[in-house]
């Protein structure tokens, strides 16, 4: 605006100042599979676990996303996007109705498949005796037990089903032992006691803390009694439609993470389909560079061996399909945590923990920091890991782009890689990419203004200006390296890259370099034996 100046007085003009580059979010995740309850393919913001259980349910067995996010609350997330998936299959919940004196109550299992055809459900009484004739009466008190056939998990060494291998982990974990109900052996999953009937009491308890099974109707009364457990039936697996909710995040601004862990429940006759699970990653990490703006920490299937996981990796597994992008990375093996509501140990893949150190480590340092190592790697939820590594697997599994999670003695359980799990050397360390995803997001959202500028010397020097102090400013907060700005970025943007023959297509180019900090992987301590002598100064 062109100030008019006609009568004699005193006039305010406002200057621009520098326009200042925002740093673009870098820990909001997105989590993407199979939950209990919300809208389908519908990204929604989540700001902690009590919201996304009123949006998305609670935790369920064989559904691993709700324990994924579980896990990035815990590990020091703050907000997240979350995802519910479709079904493109024919999956079904397992079922039983326990008998009643009206029309009973439905049991199903909490998410689909046919892993709930394992389990059965046991009603009994609690018992009292008379103290004048020592006869035992049952109480109208009852108990209400998930329970799964002892051979079952005995006998599942022929089994390959992951089903029955995440049971058979499950019962060995946490220690169970069987229980015998009308001269057969269980193993007890869960128990909730002192029920007088199946109202409301019984079916917000059960709802709120089973993790393996959902009352999905009942009469309000008590079930009969039963000589043995009754099965569940009609389970059947899924085809979850991972693809379309990763698509949905297309349109949703500010995202920087994705884990998509149900793929990890890919199964093809039961057993794990690692050669469709490397597809679907594989199309995930197509979606994040497509984006620019997302990395992705993926999962490995369950129960790998450390030759079979880098097959796996190299796509040499079933057939598989190599994962090669910078703009994700691979964690091995799964976890172990706590579950508060039914006080025994699940297991879950690792990405759910891995991002929720991301977002504590962006918040505590920056992007450009590793998410690893013994502090800031630090998994302080996770109980245990599902296999013990070496340094001599690490040997094997570092080289080839798998994180591992390692139990390290006075630390506990700690991310202990760094990786992206790209061949190109450039891209070898994730905080590498995530500090350039950073910065160019940073720059794309907060240069706007530029757009239809006149394109000259003014707009150059202008451009300059602002993303020089931008840079700078990562500079002194140890984002970049050099002892001085000029060893740590450059910033060109004049006639030597504006040409008159770009200049008149439209174009402005701005050339950016930078001299990022990479981790310090590995730590050589030289020790020499120092010789005493007559110049000692002994």
């Amino acid at each position: 605006m062109v100030a008019n100046y006609l009568h004699p007085g005193i006039y305010i003009e406002e200057i621009p100042s520098i326009r200042s580059i925002q740093g673009a979010p870098t820990s909001v995740a997105a989590f993407v599979g199979v939950t209990e309850s919300g809208p389908f393919n519908t990204p929604t913001l989540i700001t902690s676990w009590n919201a996304y259980t009123r949006q998305f349910g609670n935790l369920i067995w064989f559904g691993m996303n709700s324990w994924a996010v579980y896990e990035f609350f815990m590990e020091g997330g703050a907000s997240c996007y979350v995802v519910r998936v479709g079904d493109l299959g024919n999956g079904k919940v397992a079922a039983v109705t326990l008998p009643s004196s009206g029309s009973g109550t439905k049991i199903n299992t909490a998410s689909a498949g046919d892993w709930g055809n394992s389990l059965l459900i046991n009603i009994s009484n609690n018992t009292s005796t008379t103290p004048s004739g020592g006869k035992t009466t049952q109480s109208p008190v009852f108990n209400l037990q998930v329970v799964v056939e002892a051979q079952t998990i005995d006998a599942a060494g022929a089994n390959p089903s992951l089903a029955t291998h995440m049971l058979v982990a499950y019962v060995t974990q946490n220690g169970l032992t069987t229980t015998v109900i009308n001269g057969q052996n269980y193993y007890v999953l869960e128990s909730f006691n002192g029920f007088t009937d199946a109202g409301a009491g019984f079916v917000g308890r059960i709802n709120s803390h089973s993790m393996f099974i959902r009352v999905e109707t009942t009469d309000g009364k008590r079930p009969n009694n039963t000589a043995s457990p009754t099965k569940l039936q009609g389970g059947a697996a899924s085809n979850w439609d991972l693809l379309s909710g990763m698509n949905a995040l297309k349109t949703v601004q500010g995202l920087s993470l994705l884990a998509v862990p149900d793929t990890v429940t890919i199964v093809k006759n039961g057993v794990t389909d690692t050669a469709a699970q490397s597809q679907m990653i594989n199309q995930g990490l197509s979606l994040c560079q497509d984006m620019g703006s997302l990395f992705y920490a993926t999962d490995p299937p369950y129960g790998q061996s450390v030759q079979n996981i880098v097959a796996f990796k190299t796509g040499t597994l079933q057939n598989g399909q190599a994962l090669n992008s910078s703009y994700g990375t691979l964690y091995y093996p799964w976890a172990w945590i706590f579950n508060p509501l039914s006080n025994s140990n699940v297991p879950i893949p690792p990405s759910g923990p891995a991002l929720g150190r991301y977002a504590y480590t962006d918040g505590t340092i920056g992007v450009w920091k590793s998410p690893a190592g013994v502090n800031d790697g630090a998994m302080r939820s996770v109980v245990s890991l599902a296999l013990p590594l070496t340094d001599a697997d690490q040997d094997t599994l570092n080289p080839n782009g798998i994180n591992t999670l390692r139990n390290l003695i006075n630390y506990g359980n700690v991310i202990y890689g760094a990786r992206t799990v790209s061949q190109d050397t450039q891209w070898t360390y994730l905080s590498v990419r995530r500090l350039f995803i950073f910065v160019e997001q940073s720059l794309k959202n907060s240069l706007q203004w530029v757009v239809f500028e006149p394109n000259d010397q003014q707009l150059w020097a202008g451009v300059t200006r602002d993303v020089s102090a931008f840079l700078n400013t990562l500079w002194q907060q140890g984002a970049l390296f050099g002892a001085t700005p000029q060893e740590a970025f450059f910033v060109t943007c004049d006639s030597s890259n504006n040409p008159p023959e770009t200049r008149m297509l439209g174009q402005l180019y701005i050339d950016i370099g930078l001299a990022p900090v990479y981790p310090a992987e590995f730590v050589i301590i030289r020790i020499t034996q120092k010789t005493a002598g007559p110049d000692s100064g002994g």
